[in-house]
């Protein structure tokens, strides 16, 4: 990544790294074995053959051929993750987007193709039945246009996400954030171009994404990837915003509470952007690459900036200055504030973790991020802090400080005593700028990795005595290394749910609204006015009626259907979701592989279920006994009517003289 070779660049330090770990940060992701190259290069100096693709094992001792050896294999360790089924699932790299072609609606849907998910030290999956349901590109860009080559430099060049890695130098996505009130998503990288997704939140919203599929579709197309329409999307398609003005690459993100979105550059600037405006609002410019930002939780006036120069800013938006700075002991790599903004945290190059009080930035005191022996003892540099409250939302829980670091090496700290509590491995990260995050209901922790992979802790073990056996899930996203992942919050899924999705409507039905026969005749009649309108009344009619259910909303949460986002170094965004409605589909009528296969082998074939759907002739015959037992009703009422008249008349003439 680019913070990396900048600093190797800087100290003096290029050749400290293996050298198969630089030519995978300058050249892309490339099958390089490790060691080969060196050990050739060394051999070729001394007139040795050289190795071609293997390094040479070593020998196994005698007492290692009597004892055994304590050293596991790494496919025995590997779950092969095999579902119950028995069906051969693929990798989440190679899967297909869970969609149909446009034009084609089954009365059944097929169930979602899930991916093989992997665990260590876990019995049960959490994340088994996860598919891939979308894959997000910049505007004006198709899956097509995968072959283009790119221009040499991210400054001259606006080129959207593309679907494959190109032939020329990829366009990287290094971070992404999504919005403290789960509506929106950012991306931004290689290509200096911010952009902005929105979570589909209405059922306007899927209108206008189904829209967008019709307009893309081509009928002369053939079967090269268009004229599909997603079954269970959870963006819009296109972004609704594309920020240019840096004219380097994006390092850094951080929202506000009130959606202000910030974006940090190689080009020494910190930009300030809105989702409601299409400009910039505000430059603050650094005397040096600007690694990591973050904006104060309590007050968005307020943001942290750590440096290359080794200083920490805090910012005044209003005032457009910095309103206290503090020199810290060396390079700064990641930064952020406590949940309540009473702390401000910044990470080093050497792996010190310094704490600061916001006001005035006065240092408090420090920790030492590493592992108290073997190659880890030294410290390496820390490439994200994320904070989070435990439990989440209250203001007597203790925080929590998530720390990543390259010796590939996740740990938890208490802010309360500076302990450590937990450390996560298993994932690869030894020269990217990949930061590990939570949850937002502090379940799991997430994050990317150098190996194609993304790797999912969960935070409670549940068993103290094996703290070095972490239950971890993790799955081959894509086929360059896993630059960001993110879980989204509980309130996409609840934004999520207002849409119509077809996964949380079967876990959670819409709520049913019983109307008077005047209000039924009134929304009959608005069905006649032009298309334009009465959909749009119709479905704000009816997301209304769901925001006012709070039981539904607290129902809504799905916390059985994550929703996954993933990045990597060739510019792909890849959105995947927990099937939470697996269990409520009909058993006998999919299946993962073939329903027919399914059936033949089961010797299982419903004849009631012909039955089970009305013919036209019963359908005709029940509207001829509905529309007869309105008539019926309307005789009976004029019947009532008339007898009242005559028996009023006939009291009239007898009272009468």
């Amino acid at each position: 990544d680019p913070v990396t070779n900048a600093i190797l660049q800087r100290t003096g330090s290029e050749n400290v790294l293996p050298k198969t770990l630089r030519e995978a940060a300058t050249a892309g992701e490339q099958d390089v074995v490790h060691g080969v190259s060196r050990q050739n290069s060394d051999l070729s100096a001394r007139g040795g053959p050289q190795v071609q693709g293997t390094v040479k094992k070593k020998g196994v001792s005698f007492l290692s051929r009597i004892m055994g050896s304590k050293k596991k294999n790494a496919n025995e360790e590997q779950d092969e993750c095999e579902s119950p089924g028995g069906d051969h699932r693929t990798e989440g790299m190679d899967a297909a987007v869970f969609s149909q072609p446009i034009g084609f609606t089954p009365t059944f849907p097929a169930p979602p193709k899930y991916i093989r998910v992997h665990t260590h030290h876990k019995p049960n999956r959490d994340f088994n039945q996860t598919f891939l349901a979308q894959e997000l590109y910049g505007s004006h860009t198709s899956a097509a246009s995968a072959n283009d080559v790119l221009p040499p430099h991210p400054a001259e060049s606006t080129t959207s996400f593309v679907a494959a890695p190109p032939r020329g130098p990829s366009r990287a996505i290094w971070t992404m954030k999504f919005s403290n009130d789960g509506r929106y998503l950012a991306a931004a990288g290689q290509d200096a171009v911010v952009r902005v997704w929105q979570v589909l939140s209405s059922h306007a919203d899927r209108a206008t994404h189904e829209q967008g599929e019709d307009a893309a579709y081509d009928p002369n197309a053939g079967a090269d990837g268009q004229g599909v329409r997603l079954n269970a999307p959870v963006f819009l398609s296109e972004p609704i915003h594309e920020y240019h003005g840096h004219t380097a690459e994006v390092l850094s993100l951080s929202w506000s509470k009130n959606n202000f979105l910030l974006s940090s550059s190689m080009d020494k600037t910190v930009r300030l952007w809105h989702v409601t405006r299409k400009e910039c609002l505000c430059c603050f410019r650094h005397p040096d690459f600007v690694t990591s930002i973050a904006f104060h939780p309590k007050d968005d006036r307020f943001f942290l900036a750590g440096s290359l120069d080794s200083k920490l800013r805090l910012w005044s938006i209003p005032d457009k200055n910095v309103a206290f700075c503090a020199e810290l002991p060396d390079l700064i790599t990641a930064v952020n504030f406590t949940p309540d903004g009473r702390m401000a945290i910044a990470g080093c190059l050497n792996g010190l973790c310094l704490f600061y009080e916001t006001e005035n930035l006065k240092y408090n005191t420090q920790l030492h991020v590493r592992s108290t022996h073997g190659r880890n003892a030294k410290g390496s540099k820390i490439t994200g802090i994320e904070t989070a409250m435990f439990p989440p939302n209250d203001p007597s829980g203790e925080i929590k400080i998530l720390v990543t670091s390259n010796d590939s090496r996740v740990r938890m700290y208490n802010l309360r005593d500076k302990l450590l509590e937990s450390k996560f491995k298993g994932n690869k990260n030894n020269c990217s700028q990949i930061l590990a995050s939570f949850s937002d209901d502090n379940k799991y922790i997430i994050s990317g990795s150098e190996d194609k992979k993304v790797y999912i802790w969960g935070v409670e073990s549940g068993d103290t005595e094996k703290k070095d056996k972490r239950p971890l899930e993790f799955f081959t996203a894509h086929p360059t290394s896993v630059t960001a992942a993110l879980i989204a919050p509980v309130k996409t899924r609840q934004l999520l749910a207002q849409s119509g999705d077809p996964l949380y409507d079967l876990c959670n039905p819409p709520p049913v609204t019983l109307v008077s026969r005047s209000n039924s005749i009134t929304s009959s009649r608005r069905t006649t006015a032009p298309p334009s309108t009465a959909g749009e009344d119709h479905s704000h009619d009816r997301d209304s009626r769901m925001t006012a259910s709070s039981g539904w909303i607290s129902r809504s949460q799905h916390p059985d259907g994550n929703i996954i986002v993933t990045a990597d170094s060739a510019g792909r965004i890849k959105v995947f979701r927990q099937d939470c409605a697996a269990g409520k589909r009909r058993g006998d009528s999919w299946d993962t592989l073939s329903t027919i296969s399914k059936r033949l082998s089961t010797g299982i074939i419903r004849k009631t279920s012909l039955r089970d759907h009305g013919s036209p002739d019963r359908i005709a015959s029940w509207r001829q006994s509905i529309a007869s037992t309105h008539s019926l009703e309307n005789a009976s009422i004029r019947s009532r009517a008339s007898f009242a008249t005559d028996t009023a008349s006939r009291r009239r003439r007898s009272v009468s003289p």
